[in-house]
């Protein structure tokens, strides 16, 4: 932006959601993933693409108004997005450094740049919104959908009203003995977004249909594979482990749970760390 001496875009992914579902922009607009998209002003303004399709001057203020998204000011600090991804220098850490990190209650990154982040861009705006907040001042979606706080539209055309729904949960069995299974619930992650953008996006399909052939792991995560593709930035940090991992070891299971067992080596998972 800066090369054609215009402000940097500072875009409020919050603002917009409280609005509309994920998948009203991602992916017939957006692909589902950063850096995907060739965003540029003739498309937007001209031929009414992009952030054009909303931005037209009867869904939302047309595109004219340069100063409303070229808003960067000097001293401006990040907002409330996630990202605790930190390059190839963490990836050269051991296991055991990486966990010091990830502490509940550690002062160590990530916790204390989430909580810097969350308290970033207009503070006022998102505390005057309502909007429950978790223990870093993120905006907890999910409590804000099981309270009633938001029903944002899930199409443009509302004349479309049939939506697809899936509420099965699948456990994650953790390689580890002391670390807790993940059991992951279908029916919060389709009320955002439909089942083909997990499982067909263009972006780069981000899970196989059938259960066990994804190889997710932690470390693939972090670099924003899987379900990092969302959490770490526009969804909980994955730093707030007990949120996924909220299943007791050995704990019993509804009958209609489908398990995933552990298919990695803790062995392999300290390799690829070292990796």
């Amino acid at each position: 932006m800066r090369e054609a001496q215009v402000g940097d875009v500072v875009f409020p992914h919050w603002f917009h959601r409280i609005r509309y579902r994920c998948d009203v922009c991602h992916e017939d607009i957006f692909v589902l993933k950063s850096g995907g998209t060739n965003i540029n002003m003739a498309r937007i303004s001209e031929r009414g693409e992009q952030c054009g399709v909303c931005h037209n001057g009867m869904i939302a203020w047309e595109a004219l108004e340069c100063d409303r998204c070229h808003s960067l000011e000097p001293g401006w600090s990040a907002g409330p997005i996630q990202h605790t991804y930190r390059g190839r220098k963490q990836e050269r850490r051991t296991l055991k450094e990486r966990a010091l990190d990830i502490r509940i209650g550690s002062k160590a990154e990530p916790y204390s740049n989430i909580i810097k982040l969350a308290s970033g861009w207009h503070p006022a705006a998102l505390s005057e919104s309502g909007l429950p907040l978790d223990r870093y001042g993120l905006v907890d979606w999910v409590a804000a959908v099981e309270e009633g706080k938001v029903d944002p539209i899930w199409k443009l055309d509302q004349k479309d009203t049939k939506r697809e729904s899936r509420s099965t949960k699948i456990l994650f069995v953790t390689n580890s003995e002391f670390v807790a299974d993940v059991l992951f619930p279908h029916d919060i992650h389709v009320y955002w977004l439909e089942c083909k953008i997990c499982h067909g996006t263009k972006g780069g399909r981000i899970f196989e249909k059938e259960v066990g052939k994804t190889p997710v792991d932690m470390v693939g995560i972090r670099k924003g594979e899987w379900c990092g593709r969302c959490h770490d930035k526009v969804a909980f940090p994955v730093s707030d482990c007990n949120r996924c991992h909220n299943h007791p070891k050995g704990a019993a299971v509804e009958k209609d749970v489908i398990v995933r067992k552990a298919v990695q080596s803790d062995a392999l998972m300290e390799e690829n760390v070292e990796r």
